[in-house]
């Protein structure tokens, strides 16, 4: 569960530039991160947003360095080591990355609407990335929030605090801090002591509230799944790539089950804007991907996260594959090519790693 959020931190489409900052392999402090992102945004034009900006941009360095602070929340930065953490390194793997690598040089220049807005794969990428490392939080938030339908601000800022919180933290954390959970139990019961308005307003209950919960219905905003209609307001988006339905049976998952569902069943209604990836397109783009993976894991890389990225690779290119069929011909392959093509256990037997020796491997 992420632990540490500011209510600025609303944009998603930030975070693509973090891991370029950091692909060079040099650990940076997350201060001086935070300057080279205010930099290099500061100046972008936003004549596109003709009525209303969206909140949460970075208009201050301070702005910038919760931004990196998320980062690290989301595994985008390792905070041990401050270079790439693992989703950083997967981020890299995509096409989409070239045009921030090329903002990062300053070969090209980005609108502010490129800085924000998220393709179709990279909301996919983004909503593994938070089911993964919000659990269970943003899954009981993006549960309320579709069975709601309709609702305003202040309605989700309780329910995320006053019931979401707390069962949170009664999931994640162990027992020797308990004191937690039952300070956020007592959430409620002081909140409906302050009887007026504006005392609540300018209560520091009020400004934790309000660090710890819009910020996630704002990222359910950009993964695509609520959009906004009207100040303080949300509703489903009708527009959404997925259904709404299978949103309900990713947020009911552990983190151990997401890939599997999120790159299966869950991509299902997508087949009707993209067109079916042939055999030859899913070992063109498993190869690529493998390549892409070797260079920030090493030779040997995980089987699972890399048929995963192989799903977002060929939505990038407008097609569909789902993992069970990626998968499947991944095995084709490695029989195939048993020459080129290798699996081993990973460590602790918990997943697969993959080896593809692509020196002369014809596609």
């Amino acid at each position: 569960m992420i632990m540490e959020t500011h209510g600025d931190i609303c944009r998603l489409g930030y975070l693509r530039i973090i891991p370029c900052l950091l692909e060079d392999g040099e650990p940076k402090a997350f201060d001086f991160l935070g300057t080279l992102l205010f930099e290099i945004v500061k100046n972008a034009e936003d004549e596109d947003f003709l009525i209303e900006k969206p909140i949460g941009l970075i208009t201050r360095p301070v702005n910038a360095r919760n931004y990196v602070t998320l980062a690290a929340e989301l595994d985008l930065i390792d905070r041990r080591s401050q270079t790439l953490g693992n989703f950083g390194k997967l981020y890299l793997c995509m096409s989409s990355s070239a045009r921030f690598r090329r903002l990062v040089e300053g070969v090209e220049p980005l609108k502010l609407i490129d800085l924000l807005m998220l393709n179709d794969a990279e909301k996919l990428f983004f909503l593994w990335a938070l089911f993964a490392r919000d659990y269970p939080f943003i899954q009981l938030i993006a549960s309320w929030a579709i069975k709601r339908g309709k609702f305003r601000r202040q309605e989700a800022m309780i329910y995320a605090m006053e019931e979401a919180y707390p069962q949170s933290l009664k999931k994640i954390l162990p027992r020797s801090r308990y004191d937690e959970v039952e300070e956020a139990e007592k959430l409620r019961e002081r909140r409906l002591t302050i009887g007026d308005k504006l005392e609540w307003i300018k209560s520091s209950q009020y400004a934790k509230y309000r660090h710890i919960a819009p910020p996630r219905f704002e990222w359910l905003v950009d993964v695509g799944i609520l959009k906004r209609s009207g100040r303080g307001k949300y509703e489903l988006n009708q527009q959404m790539i997925y259904d709404p339905q299978r949103v309900l049976k990713l947020a009911s998952l552990t983190p151990a089950k997401i890939e599997q569902y999120l790159f299966n069943d869950f991509l299902k209604p997508l087949s009707r804007l993209y067109r079916r990836a042939s055999r030859h397109d899913v070992f063109k783009a498993l190869i690529e991907v493998y390549g892409s993976m070797a260079r920030y894991f090493g030779e040997e890389v995980d089987l699972r996260r890399m048929e995963c990225m192989t799903v977002l690779a060929l939505i990038e290119r407008g097609l569909i594959a789902e993992l069970n069929e990626i998968h499947d011909s991944f095995n084709s392959f490695a029989l195939q090519f048993p020459d080129k093509i290798y699996v081993s256990p990973g460590p602790g037997g918990r997943s697969s790693l993959a080896y593809i020796d692509i020196r002369n491997l014809e596609i």
